[in-house]
């Protein structure tokens, strides 16, 4: 088939010019005597990405800079990657897990008004577990301790509400990572404590990507605290975030969404998104800092390196 090079405006212009009454859906651009195909008005009328460009003169930003193992910034809206150090070199990825977990959730379930009872078997170690055996919640009370102060407990009986066992969800965890793209991220539970979930940084923005492309699940990561009372009996329970930047104020740039992750085998993990005071979104994974603050630390150096550097252009 010859090549056909047209404009989408001089297509328009012409079309409607006609004096037909106009409605893109109906063009239909004929190829040869047996082939046609539709006209994509929907890229017609889409609205035109704006791409980050590099000031001129900036040099790189020192990797060295950051102890983080592995790292990626990259425009939420292109992928564009702006700064990398070792995005595909695997990590433990601790907590970060709970972002699948909720993602997955949401796509078999996504009831967040159910009422489920807490069992003895949704115990599990580290952090607070906010909940006890007998006392009923619900789902959006699980998910909400589970994203913002990272309860492994909740996420716990929040896989349970699902009806799922919880090596089918597991099972379903890595089937979303494949669809994703995400060929170098594998879960062996859900929460984050196996030190076998591992993944590359360059996965971990597709991944928050699509989470941040969901308002319930984006809106829990950009609160600092929650609180909530257990149905019937319980005293109210107040839940703080364990993203430090949440509750802080910045001039430069605002923090739209987060989750950090630790266990002792992958030291101290950060996924953020942040917008300018322009209005642009870049998404910064940051695996294996030193220590809980040094992540946050990092965090704000790249961000405010990347809108210090950067302008968008269409």
């Amino acid at each position: 088939m010859e090549s056909i090079i047209i404009t989408i405006t001089s297509l328009l212009l012409l079309y409607s010019s006609s004096g037909a009454n106009f409605n893109p859906e109906n063009i239909i651009i004929k190829v040869s005597a047996s082939e046609t195909y539709k006209f994509p008005y929907h890229l017609a009328l889409a609205k035109p990405m704006s791409f980050p460009y590099r000031l001129r003169g900036v040099p790189n930003f020192d990797a060295n800079d950051i102890t983080a193992g592995g790292a990626i910034v990259a425009d939420e809206e292109t992928g564009r990657i702006l700064f990398e150090k070792d995005s595909y070199d695997k990590k433990s990825i601790a907590s970060l897990t709970k972002l699948m977990t909720a993602l997955v959730w949401w796509e078999v379930d996504g009831d967040l008004e159910k009422i489920i009872e807490i069992k003895s078997e949704d115990y599990r170690e580290g952090g607070i577990a906010y909940f006890i055996s007998g006392e009923k919640v619900r789902v959006r009370d699980l998910l909400n301790a589970g994203l913002i102060a990272s309860s492994n407990s909740a996420m716990a009986a929040l896989v349970r509400s699902t009806g799922i066992t919880e090596e089918d969800f597991v099972s379903l965890m890595n089937e979303k990572a494949e669809s994703l793209g995400m060929y170098n991220t594998r879960f062996k539970e859900p929460t984050g404590l196996d030190y076998k979930n591992i993944s590359v940084a360059s996965d971990l923005f597709i991944l928050a990507r699509e989470v941040f492309k969901n308002p319930i699940l984006a809106s829990i990561t950009q609160k600092a605290s929650y609180s909530f009372t257990p149905i019937g009996k319980g005293a109210t329970r107040n839940i703080q975030s364990t993203d430090w930047l949440l509750s802080e104020k910045n001039s430069t740039f605002q923090v739209v969404g987060g989750k950090t992750g630790y266990i002792e085998e992958s030291n101290y993990n950060f996924i953020l998104k942040a917008r300018s005071n322009e209005g642009k979104n870049v998404i910064i994974v940051l695996l294996g800092s030193s220590d809980k603050g040094t992540r946050f630390e990092e965090a704000k150096k790249l961000v405010n390196w990347v809108f210090n550097n950067y302008v968008w252009k269409i």
